[in-house]
Protein backbone atom coordinates (compact mmCIF):
# COMPACT_ATOMS: atom_id res chain seq x y z
CA UNK A 1 0.00 0.00 0.00
CA UNK A 2 1.33 3.44 -0.96
CA UNK A 3 1.18 6.21 1.63
CA UNK A 4 2.18 9.88 1.33
CA UNK A 5 3.92 11.37 4.36
CA UNK A 6 5.58 14.66 5.25
CA UNK A 7 9.29 13.97 5.59
CA UNK A 8 11.09 14.31 8.91
CA UNK A 9 14.75 14.23 9.98
CA UNK A 10 14.31 10.56 10.85
CA UNK A 11 13.41 9.82 7.20
CA UNK A 12 16.56 11.34 5.69
CA UNK A 13 18.56 8.13 5.56
CA UNK A 14 15.83 6.30 3.61
CA UNK A 15 15.19 9.36 1.42
CA UNK A 16 18.90 9.45 0.56
CA UNK A 17 18.83 5.79 -0.47
CA UNK A 18 15.82 6.46 -2.71
CA UNK A 19 17.41 9.55 -4.27
CA UNK A 20 20.64 7.74 -5.10
CA UNK A 21 18.66 4.90 -6.71
CA UNK A 22 16.64 7.40 -8.76
CA UNK A 23 19.66 9.41 -9.94
CA UNK A 24 22.58 7.01 -10.07
CA UNK A 25 24.72 9.17 -12.38
CA UNK A 26 23.93 12.61 -10.95
CA UNK A 27 26.59 14.89 -9.51
CA UNK A 28 24.90 14.77 -6.10
CA UNK A 29 25.09 10.98 -6.01
CA UNK A 30 28.71 11.02 -7.11
CA UNK A 31 29.54 13.46 -4.32
CA UNK A 32 28.39 10.82 -1.85
CA UNK A 33 25.68 9.83 0.57
CA UNK A 34 26.52 12.50 3.16
CA UNK A 35 26.16 15.24 0.56
CA UNK A 36 22.82 13.94 -0.70
CA UNK A 37 21.47 13.61 2.84
CA UNK A 38 22.56 17.14 3.74
CA UNK A 39 20.90 18.64 0.66
CA UNK A 40 17.66 16.86 1.52
CA UNK A 41 17.92 18.18 5.06
CA UNK A 42 17.92 21.70 3.57
CA UNK A 43 14.21 21.32 2.81
CA UNK A 44 13.42 20.78 6.49
CA UNK A 45 15.26 23.82 7.84
CA UNK A 46 12.87 26.60 6.84
CA UNK A 47 9.07 26.96 6.81
CA UNK A 48 9.09 28.15 3.18
CA UNK A 49 10.48 24.75 2.11
CA UNK A 50 8.93 21.30 2.22
CA UNK A 51 9.72 17.66 1.56
CA UNK A 52 7.37 14.70 1.40
CA UNK A 53 7.60 11.08 0.32
CA UNK A 54 5.69 7.95 -0.56
CA UNK A 55 6.23 4.71 1.33
CA UNK A 56 5.37 1.13 0.44
CA UNK A 57 5.40 -1.23 3.41
CA UNK A 58 7.68 1.19 5.23
CA UNK A 59 10.09 1.67 2.32
CA UNK A 60 10.55 5.12 0.75
CA UNK A 61 9.79 4.66 -2.95
CA UNK A 62 9.27 8.22 -4.11
CA UNK A 63 9.74 11.77 -2.87
CA UNK A 64 9.37 15.43 -3.80
CA UNK A 65 10.79 18.70 -2.48
CA UNK A 66 9.94 22.33 -3.16
CA UNK A 67 10.11 25.83 -1.77
CA UNK A 68 8.59 29.28 -2.04
CA UNK A 69 11.26 31.94 -2.79
CA UNK A 70 10.80 35.04 -0.68
CA UNK A 71 12.85 37.56 -2.69
CA UNK A 72 14.77 37.93 -5.97
CA UNK A 73 17.83 35.70 -6.06
CA UNK A 74 16.39 33.31 -3.47
CA UNK A 75 17.39 30.14 -5.33
CA UNK A 76 17.37 26.51 -4.35
CA UNK A 77 20.59 25.45 -6.10
CA UNK A 78 22.84 28.00 -4.39
CA UNK A 79 21.04 27.55 -1.09
CA UNK A 80 21.43 23.78 -1.08
CA UNK A 81 25.07 23.95 -2.13
CA UNK A 82 25.89 26.43 0.60
CA UNK A 83 24.02 24.38 3.19
CA UNK A 84 25.91 21.21 2.20
CA UNK A 85 29.21 22.95 1.39
CA UNK A 86 31.37 20.88 3.76
CA UNK A 87 29.96 17.64 2.40
CA UNK A 88 30.49 18.84 -1.18
CA UNK A 89 34.17 19.61 -0.51
CA UNK A 90 34.67 16.21 1.12
CA UNK A 91 33.09 14.54 -1.89
CA UNK A 92 35.37 16.41 -4.27
CA UNK A 93 38.46 15.56 -2.20
CA UNK A 94 37.51 11.89 -2.40
CA UNK A 95 36.93 12.16 -6.18
CA UNK A 96 39.09 15.05 -7.51
CA UNK A 97 37.93 14.35 -11.06
CA UNK A 98 34.62 15.94 -10.07
CA UNK A 99 36.40 19.32 -10.07
CA UNK A 100 36.00 19.21 -13.84
CA UNK A 101 32.33 18.24 -13.81
CA UNK A 102 30.31 20.93 -15.67
CA UNK A 103 27.99 21.48 -12.70
CA UNK A 104 31.03 22.10 -10.50
CA UNK A 105 32.95 24.35 -12.88
CA UNK A 106 29.95 26.66 -13.28
CA UNK A 107 29.97 27.12 -9.51
CA UNK A 108 33.68 27.94 -9.18
CA UNK A 109 32.98 31.58 -8.10
CA UNK A 110 30.52 30.35 -5.47
CA UNK A 111 32.92 27.66 -4.23
CA UNK A 112 35.81 30.11 -4.01
CA UNK A 113 33.67 32.63 -2.14
CA UNK A 114 32.79 30.00 0.48
CA UNK A 115 36.38 28.81 0.82
CA UNK A 116 37.55 32.40 1.30
CA UNK A 117 34.84 33.01 3.86
CA UNK A 118 35.91 29.91 5.82
CA UNK A 119 39.56 31.01 5.80
CA UNK A 120 39.24 34.74 6.43
CA UNK A 121 35.68 35.30 7.55
CA UNK A 122 35.66 38.44 5.42
CA UNK A 123 34.22 37.34 2.09
CA UNK A 124 31.20 39.25 0.88
CA UNK A 125 27.90 37.34 0.64
CA UNK A 126 27.32 35.67 -2.69
CA UNK A 127 24.99 37.65 -4.92
CA UNK A 128 23.36 35.81 -7.84
CA UNK A 129 23.38 37.62 -11.16
CA UNK A 130 20.13 39.52 -11.57
CA UNK A 131 18.27 39.26 -14.86
CA UNK A 132 16.28 42.44 -14.03
CA UNK A 133 12.97 40.61 -14.35
CA UNK A 134 10.15 41.44 -11.92
CA UNK A 135 9.85 39.06 -8.98
CA UNK A 136 6.72 36.94 -9.18
CA UNK A 137 5.80 34.89 -6.15
CA UNK A 138 5.50 31.17 -6.88
CA UNK A 139 6.32 27.73 -5.52
CA UNK A 140 9.28 25.96 -7.09
CA UNK A 141 9.52 22.24 -7.72
CA UNK A 142 13.14 21.47 -6.85
CA UNK A 143 13.41 17.69 -6.87
CA UNK A 144 11.13 14.74 -7.58
CA UNK A 145 11.93 11.07 -7.97
CA UNK A 146 10.34 7.63 -8.09
CA UNK A 147 12.42 4.55 -7.32
CA UNK A 148 13.13 2.57 -10.52
CA UNK A 149 11.46 -0.52 -9.03
CA UNK A 150 8.16 1.33 -8.66
CA UNK A 151 7.88 3.38 -11.84
CA UNK A 152 4.78 2.99 -14.00
CA UNK A 153 2.48 2.61 -11.00
CA UNK A 154 1.14 6.16 -10.85
CA UNK A 155 3.45 7.41 -8.10
CA UNK A 156 4.65 10.41 -10.10
CA UNK A 157 1.04 11.55 -10.47
CA UNK A 158 0.51 11.19 -6.73
CA UNK A 159 3.61 13.24 -6.02
CA UNK A 160 2.60 15.97 -8.44
CA UNK A 161 -0.91 16.11 -6.96
CA UNK A 162 0.53 16.48 -3.48
CA UNK A 163 2.90 19.18 -4.75
CA UNK A 164 -0.12 21.11 -6.02
CA UNK A 165 -1.70 20.72 -2.58
CA UNK A 166 1.42 22.16 -0.96
CA UNK A 167 1.31 25.09 -3.40
CA UNK A 168 -2.26 25.83 -2.36
CA UNK A 169 -1.22 25.73 1.31
CA UNK A 170 1.22 28.55 0.53
CA UNK A 171 -1.70 30.46 -1.07
CA UNK A 172 0.08 30.50 -4.42
CA UNK A 173 -1.26 29.74 -7.89
CA UNK A 174 1.90 29.38 -10.00
CA UNK A 175 4.31 26.43 -9.86
CA UNK A 176 7.72 26.64 -11.54
CA UNK A 177 10.49 24.16 -12.32
CA UNK A 178 13.69 23.95 -14.34
CA UNK A 179 14.52 20.86 -16.39
CA UNK A 180 17.50 19.99 -18.58
CA UNK A 181 16.73 19.89 -22.29
CA UNK A 182 18.23 16.42 -22.65
CA UNK A 183 15.89 14.99 -20.00
CA UNK A 184 13.17 14.12 -22.46
CA UNK A 185 11.50 11.58 -20.18
CA UNK A 186 10.93 14.21 -17.51
CA UNK A 187 9.83 16.87 -20.02
CA UNK A 188 7.25 14.49 -21.49
CA UNK A 189 5.93 13.69 -18.01
CA UNK A 190 5.60 17.37 -17.06
CA UNK A 191 3.75 18.11 -20.30
CA UNK A 192 1.37 15.25 -19.54
CA UNK A 193 0.78 16.76 -16.08
CA UNK A 194 -0.25 20.08 -17.64
CA UNK A 195 2.98 22.06 -17.38
CA UNK A 196 4.06 24.38 -20.22
CA UNK A 197 7.38 25.95 -21.20
CA UNK A 198 7.79 29.51 -19.89
CA UNK A 199 11.43 30.20 -20.80
CA UNK A 200 14.18 28.55 -22.82
CA UNK A 201 17.84 28.77 -21.84
CA UNK A 202 20.98 27.24 -23.33
CA UNK A 203 20.69 23.93 -21.49
CA UNK A 204 17.36 24.10 -19.70
CA UNK A 205 13.68 24.85 -20.00
CA UNK A 206 11.79 26.72 -17.31
CA UNK A 207 8.29 25.29 -17.10
CA UNK A 208 5.27 26.40 -15.12
CA UNK A 209 1.68 25.56 -14.33
CA UNK A 210 -1.16 27.55 -12.81
CA UNK A 211 -3.68 26.01 -10.43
Amino acid sequence: MFTIENSQITNLRDLTTCHMACFTDSLATRLGRSYVQKTLEWFLENPNRFLFHITNNGRVVGYCGGFMPLKPGDGSSSGMLQYAFKQAIRGILKKPVLLFHPEVTQNYPFLWMNIKRKITGKAKPFKPVSDSKPFNQHVGLVVIGVHPDFRGQGLAQQLMTEFENKTKQFHQSEMVLSVKKNNQRAIKAYLNFGWTTREEHTKTFVMHKFI
